[in-house]
């Protein structure tokens, strides 16, 4: 169900003002836990959902590998789902759930990691 946004402000504004902050809790709880349900769908504070945000050789914490190279990237452009580590750069961490990650095979999957050649070339890109 989808609310148009004058509505939802019709709404917000019949709340008692007791209940305003209240409700705003609610949401913004409700807006962390939504899952990502595509690649081009934000991470919550732009850190990996579905696997450790930490680099699994180093320790260092994963970033976006579109912002890595252009910190300035346009937001459409941005893939939301491909993390890197900044200091070993060897990987690219594909932040999938676990049945999606399972296309993969071991092979190519290293450590919740897969080379970025090798990505491309599964994807025939």
């Amino acid at each position: 169900m989808s609310l148009p946004k004058e509505e939802l402000h019709r709404l917000v504004d019949r709340l008692p003002e007791e209940n305003v902050a209240r409700a705003k809790r609610y949401l913004e709880r409700l807006v962390k836990s939504v899952q990502p349900e595509s690649a081009a769908m934000p991470r919550p504070h732009n850190k990996p959902f579905y696997i450790d945000p930490d680099c699994p050789k180093c320790g260092t914490p994963l970033v976006l590998a579109d912002f890595l190279d252009d910190p300035n990237a346009a937001c459409e452009n941005v893939w939301y789902d491909e993390f890197i580590c900044p200091v070993c750069r060897d990987y690219i961490y594909l932040d999938w759930p676990e049945s999606e990650r399972a296309i993969l095979n071991e092979e190519q999957y290293q450590e919740g990691g897969i080379g970025w050649d090798e990505l491309k070339r599964e994807l025939d890109l």
